[in-house]
């Protein structure tokens, strides 16, 4: 049976190393990476800005639509980007079927998290990144979907994830 795994968190906190390691782990494993959605707009707002609110609801339902699509077809589709639980509501009835649909939010230190976007991106990333670590820092009722990635090495974070998918910890109602 296919699954959908969303790994998100804010920038820099390591979702795109666990997301490749977890599809691989899979026989029909599919890494779909939501960043690539916002380039398609010719003219895109930046996404943390209020005034992007349509333009991201539409590229969440886009993502929705190709996430379902390769889970209609077997694959077990791991979902790479920052998609808070704001966006939840917009992808669940694209997610929705007969598979399971995993959520984890990575938490790494803001410290940690712009030195990553940085090394990658230059410092004109660190007002986003800023940005959505407030968001995802105060999301305590999703604490229990939390994998801490500061300071450990992605096997660590791999293995965390790992055991907490196998137990069902991330499991989204």
């Amino acid at each position: 049976m296919p699954s959908v795994i969303i790994v998100s968190g804010c920038p820099g906190s390591g979702k795109t190393t666990l997301a490749a390691a977890l599809a691989r782990r899979q026989p029909g494993g599919v890494h779909l990476l939501s960043d690539v959605f916002y380039r398609f707009p010719v003219a895109p707002l930046d996404p943390t800005r209020p005034e992007s609110h349509a333009q991201n609801s539409v590229i969440m339902r886009a993502i929705g639509c190709s996430t379902r699509a390769f889970a209609e077809g077997g694959y077990h589709v791991v979902l790479d980007g920052v998609i808070g639980p704001w966006f939840l509501a917009a992808l669940r009835p694209e997610l929705s079927g007969p598979w399971p649909v995993s959520y984890l939010l990575l938490d790494a230190p803001e410290r940690e998290a712009l030195r990553r976007v940085r090394a990658r991106e230059g410092p004109g990333a660190s007002p986003q990144v800023r940005h959505m670590f407030a968001a995802f820092a105060e999301l305590s009722a999703w604490q229990a979907h939390r994998v801490p990635t500061g300071g450990r090495s992605p096997e660590q974070v791999l293995e965390s994830a790992v055991t907490g998918l196998a137990e069902g910890r991330f499991l989204l109602e």
